[in-house]
């Protein structure tokens, strides 16, 4: 899945060289690596164990054991035509410090791509539950087999959560990677205008491009409350859970500085995508879309007037990604041609753009 194969020991022993050398640790001792194979589009994922000594508190000082995660930046493969990888630190570090948002805490940052073949950080490791797209959530797995009440509890603390990072003060976190534009909307569909230029290469995507002018036609104004921080990958499955609450927020790759709507449009077409839009029935215990809608409108005092647009949006982006995705999966002999072009996720999109052109709503979709 687009990961350079790596030796378990030797990838242990280069984590005890930096941590020692650069970190100035001490006795450091590295074991129980373990490389994820399904990594490697947003970056490559290392879990490992470290014990050392305070190297500050000399021989008296007790040694530790950390249970820590290595992201490694792809090395190829990548999906994104943007490089975000330090810009990704940067703001899951300052909320870590600054903020209520539930995240891993994140230790150092290593741009010499010497160590390991690309640019990576260290961070602790947060261990729960994730939902998964495939088989998707709704299908099989913990989430599937728990009861509608905790089920509830997952889909609200999922959107606590977000509703956490809609209420940082961005101003406040001294972000130099991430920068609100002018136009923060429009920046945005420029960038997938781009991105989509990118992943269609000499063979165009015409329900993307549709959708697209449908966007920029009716593009709405900016909330009253301004733009603030968007978590950009606002879903299930990028979220760690413990008894069924947020325990952290993953994956930061898409994160702008927008009206928050992207996020709450996003969580929303993906959910639809990923259960009935793939077959399954929705679990039971997930509220419905004016319900989350309002319950998110209340924990943020922001409107929803523009809902119906930003998850129209969100269907775009995510058909974007698929383009992309589609054609790395046709290079590596995973899929055929046209799936880059028809999967479930541009059919979701196709029903909602019908309806939006229709309608000018996705109210009764």
């Amino acid at each position: 899945m687009g990961v350079l194969e790596r030796d378990p020991d030797a990838t242990a022993r280069q984590l005890e060289a930096w941590l020692t050398e650069v970190a100035g640790l001490a006795e450091v001792a590295v074991d129980q690596v373990t490389l994820p194979t399904a990594t490697g589009w947003s970056n490559e994922t290392v879990l490992f164990d470290a014990r050392w000594h305070d190297a500050a508190a000399g021989a008296a000082g007790d040694a530790t054991d950390h249970r820590l995660v290595a992201r490694i930046a792809p090395s190829s493969y990548t999906v994104f035509p943007d490089d975000t990888f330090a810009t990704q630190h940067e703001i899951m570090g300052a909320l870590a410090r600054h903020t209520d948002v539930p995240m891993a805490a994140i230790h150092w940052f290593e741009a010499d791509p010497s160590w390991f073949g690309q640019p990576f950080w260290i961070m602790e490791r947060v261990d729960g539950d994730i939902a998964t797209d495939a088989p998707p959530y709704a299908g099989s797995g913990w989430l599937a087999e728990a009861g509608p009440e905790d089920q509830a509890r997952a889909w609200w603390s999922g959107i606590e959560a977000m509703a956490a990072v809609h209420r940082v003060d961005v101003a406040g976190l001294g972000l130099r990677g991430l920068v609100a534009a002018s136009d923060p909307v429009g920046a945005q569909l420029d960038l997938y205008e781009r991105f989509l230029a990118w992943g269609e290469e000499d063979q165009p995507h015409h329900l993307a491009r549709r959708a697209l002018v449908q966007l920029r036609a009716t593009t709405p104004d900016l909330p009253a409350l301004g733009p603030t921080l968007c978590w950009g990958d606002a879903r299930l499955s990028n979220l760690i859970y413990r008894d069924f609450e947020v325990a952290a927020v993953l994956d930061w790759e898409m994160a702008a500085i927008s009206d928050p709507l992207l996020d709450l449009g996003w969580w929303l077409f993906s959910d639809e995508a990923l259960t009935t839009g793939s077959g399954c029935t929705r679990l039971g215990g997930f509220a419905d879309r004016r319900a989350t809608a309002a319950r998110w409108s209340a924990l943020t005092g922001r409107a929803t007037d523009a809902l119906d647009w930003y998850e129209l949006f969100g269907g775009l982006r995510f058909t974007v990604i698929m383009l992309r995705m589609g054609k790395l999966f046709e290079q590596m002999g995973l899929m055929p041609g046209d799936f880059a072009y028809d999967n479930l996720i541009s059919q979701a999109l196709a029903r909602r753009l019908d309806a939006f052109e229709r309608d000018g709503s996705l109210e009764n979709i």
